[in-house]
Parts: C-alpha cells; structure tokens; sequence
C-alpha cells in the first residue's frame, strides 16, 4: 500500500524529493490509514526505483538536504493504474488484534479483561481526539480525504461504543 501512496504522489507532483513525500504523507495523516516509518518509506521508494517504477534525477545544483528528486516512469503509471484497481476493488472486513483475545475471555482473571478493556477505550478517545484534532486544524485537505478521515471517526465512535458496552457488561 506504501507503493502505491508514493506512486499516486509523484503522479501528483512530479519532480518531488523524497523529504516533499514524507512531508506530504505526514501533513495529510495519512497515518490514520497507513502505519509507516521514515525508514518504509525510504525503504520503498528505493524497491521503486529498483523495480524501475520511478525515475531517479539527480540534481547536483540543489543545496537541499536530498539531491534525489522522482517521477514515474511508464512502468510506474502502469503500476498505479494496476494498484488503483486493485486496492479500489477490495472491500475486506474491518478488523482489530484486539478482537481474538476477547476469543479467550474465559481463560483469564475478570480484572485482566477490565484493565484491557479500560486500556482500549482510552485508546479509541485518543484516536477520535487525534481525528477530530486534524479535522479542525488542516487547511489543506482534499475533500474526498476529510471525508475519509470523517468516517474513521465514526468507526473509531462505533468501536468505543461496543467497547464501554463490554466493560460495563462484564465480558463473559
């Protein structure tokens, strides 16, 4: 996914250096999406240009930090229109690691599944603050994105909801 969001960039701005993906990457949240490191992202930018996706040019009169700027090479605009079918044709259940040891509650001490529960839902209102945070603070969003982030929040809503519900429950 990483590989695609760098090609679907450079698409957009073609010339970019590096630290401008990154940049962009992080101004956009794409985190919210997306977990990735400085290092994956440098790492697959470097799998594209050795797969000949992207287009290394080298430019020797900056005085920036990188000297490496990008663009697509036709394998590359192949590559994203393949990976834009493929990633838009998907629709896969939404699922947390935190969900399979609920499958074991019953193999646990009540207070354990309390605390974890506790931890979860502190968690989730750390997510839908961070969402709501970006949402009211980010100028430069595209919409289709504040969109997307929207629903997050929503899902993120649901999730808190069920989770205060097991608590308050008590998971059996």
């Amino acid at each position: 996914m990483i590989q695609f969001l760098i090609l679907g960039l450079l698409k957009k701005k073609p010339g970019a250096y590096g630290y401008e993906l990154l940049a962009d990457m992080e101004n956009n949240y794409f985190e919210f999406f997306l977990n990735f490191t400085k290092g994956s992202f440098y790492y697959n930018l470097q799998q594209l240009a050795e797969k000949q996706l992207i287009e290394k040019i080298v430019d020797d009169a900056s005085d920036k930090r990188e000297k490496n700027r990008y663009v697509l090479t036709a394998g590359g605009e192949a590559a994203f229109e393949k990976q834009f079918a493929h990633y838009g044709g998907q629709n896969k259940p939404i699922t947390f690691p935190f969900y399979t040891p609920l499958l074991f509650t019953d193999q646990v001490e009540p207070t354990q599944m309390r605390e974890l529960l506790q931890s979860q839902i502190a968690q989730t209102k750390e997510k839908i603050q961070a969402i709501e945070a970006a949402l009211n603070t980010a100028t430069n969003l595209q919409p289709m994105f504040i969109k997307m982030m929207a629903n997050s929040k929503r899902h993120h809503e649901v999730n808190l909801e069920w989770l205060q519900e097991q608590l308050a429950e008590g998971i059996q």
